[in-house]
């Protein structure tokens, strides 16, 4: 995530590093040390999927038991680390993710994701940022369910309220800015 400050103007560059892990919809943690490792791994491949949408074929094809593209470990763990940084190493397997098996090669030390859909549980909206004394960020996130969206009059669409909150914590690393450290359920705000 580089070294965002929690500006309001920030608020659409900070959804979009979230997309993974709201589209996921991944189990709330309170320290990264006790997340599910396959929702982390889901997501980070997630992440690399989302990043080459308007080339998704710049992996390499795989063919075989499996098929589909083939992403290095290596790729895989430098997302990873890029969402959650380098408290916890991935522990590499065959994970679940949707409607898809992302398939794990040890041998070959790469994941073979299907060249297929996957459904999109929800879309982060940011709705305030607030900056700790530790240095950390916490984003109060809605999460909008995909199926609300409804079209409007104008021919666009209308974005419902969120469905659901959470608290995500961001902690500052020195050498390589913010990670998701915290997912936590939330309050609406209207609630408060």
């Amino acid at each position: 995530l580089g070294r965002l400050t929690g500006s309001e103007n920030q608020k659409k560059e900070y959804e979009k590093y979230l997309s993974p892990v709201a589209t996921l919809d991944i189990s709330p943690f309170d320290d990264i040390t006790g997340a599910d490792m396959k929702e982390l791994i889901c997501s980070s491949i997630l992440s690399l999927l989302e990043q080459n949408s308007n080339s998704p074929y710049d992996f390499e094809f795989v063919e075989g038991e499996v098929s589909g593209m083939g992403i290095p470990q290596e790729t895989v763990e430098k997302a990873f680390d890029s969402l959650f940084g380098s408290e916890v190493k991935p522990v590499h397997q065959s994970v679940e993710c949707s409607t898809c098996i992302f398939t794990y090669q040890s041998q070959s030390k790469r994941y073979v994701i299907p060249i297929t859909s996957y459904d999109t549980a929800y879309t982060p909206k940011v709705l305030s940022i607030k900056k700790t004394a530790e240095g950390s960020v916490e984003l109060l996130t809605g999460y909008i369910a995909y199926g609300d969206w409804q079209k409007s009059e104008s021919g666009g669409y209308e974005q419902p309220e969120p469905s659901k909150y959470r608290k995500i914590t961001l902690r500052n690393t020195d050498s390589k800015g913010y990670y998701i450290s915290a997912i936590q359920n939330a309050e609406s705000p209207t609630k408060k």
